[in-house]
């Protein structure tokens, strides 16, 4: 023990803080191949606090001290009880012991203070077992690669010899892979993902929310290579009801959310049989409250209703909402009360449009300015030298506006008319294609009669796939 007491003495410790009497903890590790002893000399009374330690390795059979280490900034991993909090060994923890180096041997990794800018993240001193000495020593480029992102201590694969670390910052992840050669550490691969923030007022581009852009870089041949895409929109799977309007029509109907847009159908139940209309609209918040805005369209494009849809926050939670008729003369709320539904959602009306069914004639009619508009959109055979679709069409607001691009597709579903690109006074805008519509949004709410924004409804031809029966 005259060597435990002797590495005390080599820490500073600060005056000011309001410090408990020594605290001291043992416990195996490595399969029972070491017994450790941690020693904090002066413990904060703030068991949140990090404070210096020394680590004692012993061999558990005999007692002998193997090795002493130290770290200046360890957390306590006791609770205010005494009892272990979960923090004392493990990859996240005080101590960590794993073959770092592949080697056959246990290495060592010590908690040594926190991440100045990211919460929760501790940074680690990383030691290997000297094969000679077999004595534990600073390896200064896995000591950088536990600090270098927000995701603390990184894993280890030890049927590839690799290192994976995963770094985090808001809306963005990235997890690399490492490989150690000699005494450096070699990028071999990373994966990014960036969800990408929907477009504000003044910018120069027009992008919905839901996309992802990916990003994978490979070391090849010696050189870093790297290429992205854009995926998306995220979907959610589809949400099924079933229910009734005004207490008597009875009607199912689904909905599935896809980044900005909904999608969905009602069917009315009718005694005279089953009428199907498509919905289509926009997902809401309210405070802490969500909704879906849906809007029920006739054959040609004619807005004929709206709902709302939410979720009661007390039991047994039940989706409510109302409908709105699309009549001038009668646009009273009709009271909807829903129950979720157990029925298997229909594949064909659900997901991303089909490839083939991108190209036609889209239209809305009498939209909310009173506005009649067409989309004329055909993708082309041929790709740009970046390998993306090109898209041809025309928007026409009859009597206001029209507009016509030939334009590179960001995505499969997904075409972005840049400021520098558009005709109109308006800005730039998007066009996110899904079954059967097209919705066309600028950078902010409709609010002048050129402005493209609308839902336009595909027209499909007798006997195509999309069709319902009239």
């Amino acid at each position: 023990m005259r060597a435990l007491f002797k590495a005390v003495l080599f820490f500073v410790l600060p005056a000011a803080q309001a410090m408990a009497e020594p605290l001291s903890f043992s416990f195996s590790a490595g399969s029972g191949a070491y017994l450790v002893e941690v020693l904090f000399p002066q413990p904060p009374e703030d068991r949140k606090q990090l404070a210096p330690a020394v680590i004692t390795v012993r061999n558990p059979a005999t007692q002998d001290v193997l090795q002493q280490l130290q770290t200046q900034a360890g957390n306590i991993p006791l609770d205010r009880d005494g009892k272990d909090n979960g923090w004392m060994l493990g990859r996240f923890s005080l101590v960590y012991f794993d073959d770092f180096n592949f080697d056959g041997r246990l290495d060592l990794a010590i908690r040594n203070g926190d991440d100045p800018e990211v919460a929760y993240k501790g940074n680690y001193d990383v030691y290997l077992q000297d094969p000679q000495s077999n004595q534990w020593v600073l390896n200064r480029a896995l000591t950088n690669l536990a600090k270098e992102s927000n995701g603390g201590m990184f894993a280890v694969i030890p049927n590839e010899n690799l290192f994976s670390q995963t770094d985090r910052d808001g809306h963005w992840t990235r997890t690399c892979r490492w490989r150690k050669q000699g005494d450096e550490l070699v990028r071999l691969h990373c994966d990014t993902e960036d969800n990408i923030q929907p477009t504000e007022y003044d910018d120069t581009s027009s992008m919905p929310r839901g996309y992802t852009r990916r990003t994978v870089g490979d070391w090849r041949d010696g050189q870093w290579h790297e290429q992205s895409t854009l995926d998306g929109p995220d979907k959610e799977d589809p949400q099924l009801f079933a229910g009734s309007l005004q207490d008597h029509v009875p009607l199912e109907i689904w909905y599935q959310k896809q980044g900005a847009v909904v999608i969905g159908e009602v069917r009315y139940l009718k005694a005279a049989g089953t009428e199907s209309v498509r919905l289509v609209g926009t997902r809401e918040d309210e405070g802490d409250d969500e909704f879906v805005n849906l809007y029920e369209y006739a054959h040609d494009g004619r807005r004929i209703g709206e709902w709302r849809i939410a979720r009661e926050q007390v039991d047994p939670y039940p989706y409510i909402g109302t409908r709105i008729r699309a009549d001038k003369n009668d646009n009273r709320p009709q009271r909807v009360v829903l129950h979720e539904d157990e029925r298997e959602s229909d594949d064909d009306k659900t997901g991303d449009v089909e490839s083939d069914q991108r190209s036609g004639h889209y239209q809305m009619r009498q939209d909310s300015m009173g506005r009649d508009g067409d989309l004329d959109l055909k993708i082309l055979p041929d790709r740009n030298a970046d390998g993306k679709e090109m898209a041809e069409f025309t928007i026409t607001l009859k009597g206001i506006v029209t507009e016509h691009q030939i334009v590179p597709m960001e995505t499969e579903n997904l075409i972005v008319v840049s400021q520098a690109q558009t005709t109109g006074k308006n800005g730039p805008y998007h066009i996110q294609l899904v079954k059967n519509f097209a919705i066309i949004n600028h950078n902010w709410p409709l609010d002048s009669q050129d402005m493209l924004s609308g839902m336009y409804l595909k027209q499909h031809l007798a006997g195509e796939s999309g069709a319902l029966p009239k």
